[in-house]
Order: structure tokens, then sequence, then C-alpha cells
């Protein structure tokens, strides 16, 4: 029996595998860094435009993120009022919070961190429509 001359394999092909490995490294940590914000597709809410004028941005749905400060008030048909701090600008800006009574079941207090899905509702307040903690 004769033996075959064994070649070692081409430095293209090693760098082609390694090319190819880290393009699909790249695509895969693209796509689970995605998956880390639920609202991606909602524009943020900035304070400014809120303080500036609420009546003209009411109907609108946006992303806000940010930290219980206070519980304003209660009511059983509207819900929960809290005073939310978004973190915008250099400084802490507090928000109007509304959240509604399907939301009874999560236990929010101060100082806790939240990623809201807000709608600014007819009486120019940030009612929760989704919410994850952040």
């Amino acid at each position: 029996m004769s033996r075959r001359a064994h070649r070692k394999p081409s430095p293209v092909l090693w760098l082609a595998f390694f090319a190819a490995f880290s393009l699909l490294g790249g695509l895969g940590a693209f796509f689970f860094q995605k998956d880390g914000d639920p609202y991606r597709t909602v524009e943020r809410l900035k304070p400014e435009d809120y303080y500036e004028n609420a009546n003209s941005l009411k109907g609108n749905t946006y992303q806000v993120e940010g930290t219980i400060a206070n519980s304003l008030g209660w009511s059983q048909e509207k819900g929960r009022l809290f005073s939310f701090r978004v973190h915008h600008g250099g400084g802490d800006r507090p928000l109007p919070l509304l959240v509604p009574p399907r939301f009874r079941e999560i236990n929010l207090q101060k100082g806790q961190k939240y990623r809201l899905k807000v709608r600014v509702n007819d009486a120019a307040l940030l009612e929760v429509e989704e919410m994850s903690k952040a």
C-alpha cells in the first residue's frame, strides 16, 4: 500500500472559517441584544416635550424608563397615581404616572426601576399600557 501525502489546510481556508465564525457571532449578539428592550419600536418620551405642552401629546404612545418616586393617590375605578422619575439631560425629572386597575397585582414600591409603554390619556397623564422591571 502506498501512503498519500497529507496536505495542510491553506491559510485562506482558515481565514474564511474565522470570518464566517465572527460573522455568525456578531449576528447572534445583535439579535440577543435587541431582546433586551421590549419597546424598541416605540418612541422615547422626552420630559421637556411633556412639560412644554402635554395636551399636544394626547393619544400618543411612548416608552419611558425610570424609578417610582412616590405614590400620589388611588382610585378604585381609575387606578394608582405615582410620581415617576425619568433620568434625562443630566438630571431626574418627575412625571405623573397613572397605573390602571388591571395592574393591581403588581406591587409597585418607591425606588423600583421600570421600563414602561405609556399612552398620554385625555387628562394628559401618562397611563401605563405595558410594564416590565428594568
